[in-house]
């Protein structure tokens, strides 16, 4: 008996991830696509992990109006970017909702997911989320794998200069008062009346003006 073979098309690859949500931050004046560092090296790690179609198949952006909704939301800019700067098609961007926190940048994003059929997550932010993001998962039961962009960047990025960057911003008053705040943020979490939605309604009602990074200005590191 003569086994015939034939020649079939090999399956492509299956994407680890449905989606990953992006963390937004806040936006400076200094730079061409106003951009603060923080949200570049995140814009960054979303192109790493896209990697060309080949990984996640959508990058997700909820971050919301910091100056008011007369300039461009966190998302618009971060989207603007990466179409620009990385090349990812416009269709693997989704720039949803108007969040004004990190838990509210979540809800969109599972809301998003529901709404889509989406069950393989990935969720991207700073290392300093390490104590918040993972409890606010935890606490609405959402299974969704986090990683740092600093562990992205260290693993998949072959540029020597990024690695240097994250070296030196890491000892920097920028990233020291960023973790002091997330420090806060996570004590926050765990007193019995704390209310994430009035975090939520209280950014919104106070962020109505364009103004500089309220953080060291970490654009003095050139990415």
């Amino acid at each position: 008996m003569i086994e015939i073979l034939l020649n079939h098309e090999p399956e492509p690859p299956i994407s680890p991830f449905d989606a990953v949500l992006v963390h937004c931050y806040w936006p400076s004046e200094k730079n061409r696509f106003n951009l603060g560092l923080r949200t570049r090296l995140a814009d960054r790690a979303a192109a790493l992990v896209y990697d060309g179609g080949k990984g996640v198949k959508n990058i997700v952006l909820t971050g919301g109006h910091i100056w008011g909704s007369e300039y461009p939301s966190s998302a618009q800019l971060m989207g603007k970017e990466l179409e620009e700067k990385y090349r990812i098609p416009k269709e693997a961007i989704i720039i949803r909702g108007d969040a004004q926190s990190t838990l509210g940048e979540v809800e969109t994003f599972m809301e998003l997911a529901r709404e889509k059929g989406w069950t393989r997550l990935l969720d991207i932010a700073s290392g300093k989320h390490l104590w918040t993001i993972p409890g606010i998962l935890k606490k609405y039961g959402e299974n969704v794998v986090w990683r740092s962009n600093e562990e992205i960047l260290k693993d998949k990025d072959q540029n020597p200069h990024i690695k240097k960057l994250l070296k030196k911003l890491g000892r920097s008053k920028y990233e020291l008062s960023f973790m002091i705040y997330e420090v806060g943020v996570w004590i926050a979490m765990h007193l019995p009346h704390f209310n994430y939605e009035r975090l939520e309604a209280r950014n919104r009602a106070k962020r109505t003006g364009k103004g500089k990074d309220f953080i060291f200005p970490g654009d003095v590191y050139k990415l």
